[in-house]
């Protein structure tokens, strides 16, 4: 990263069909956008895609104003924000951990777990979930997987025993991991 660059989010949603992610990177790559970081996938028939596009002040902010022509070139919803750099905002020292949670499917689970985070000061980076049948059985199964930072002043220890309290609670399987090698 340059002194000099700018950053976008682009948010992005329209109905699923191929070619989109070419269509749009290619749309970026254009204008002088470089994709950093993306999220992309299907929910039920729509395709959600979030990119992180760096560039200099200029081409950030022409591909802020061009939303319009992205859109009726993909025929996606398209919402720009200027946003900072991934280092600018996230300075401050934390431990990186991964919570995976795993049960037979019921509503709540991920209201349980966000809301037991969010009780401990915890920032949720990332969240994944999905609803699946069993293999054999056919039975409706869920598991979550969220990529968390445990800031300085919170011990790991107490997270795992928010999420012991939200597995009791909720009759789940949970996992918390430190990412930190060594």
């Amino acid at each position: 990263m340059t002194a000099t660059e700018a950053f976008l989010v682009l948010s992005c949603l329209g109905p699923d069909r191929p070619g989109l992610v070419a269509e749009l990177t290619h749309y970026v790559s254009e204008h002088g956008g470089n994709v950093e970081d993306s999220r992309m996938v299907v929910l039920g028939g729509e395709f959600g895609v979030l990119l992180l596009v760096s560039g200099s002040p200029e081409e950030v902010s022409a591909l802020e104003t061009s939303t319009a022509d992205i859109e009726k070139q993909t025929g996606l919803q398209v919402i720009a924000r200027r946003t900072k750099s991934p280092e600018e905002h996230r300075r401050a020292p934390t431990i990186p951990c991964l919570v995976t949670a795993e049960a037979l499917d019921h509503e709540g689970i991920v209201r349980a777990v966000a809301r037991a985070l969010s009780a401990t000061g915890v920032n949720i980076v990332s969240l994944e979930a999905m609803a699946y049948e069993a293999p054999v059985t056919g039975s409706p199964l869920f598991r979550m997987e969220a990529r968390i930072d445990v800031p300085a002043g919170v011990s790991v220890g107490k997270v795992r025993k928010a999420m012991d309290a939200v597995a009791e609670e909720e009759n789940l399987e949970i996992d918390v991991r430190s990412l930190v090698k060594g």
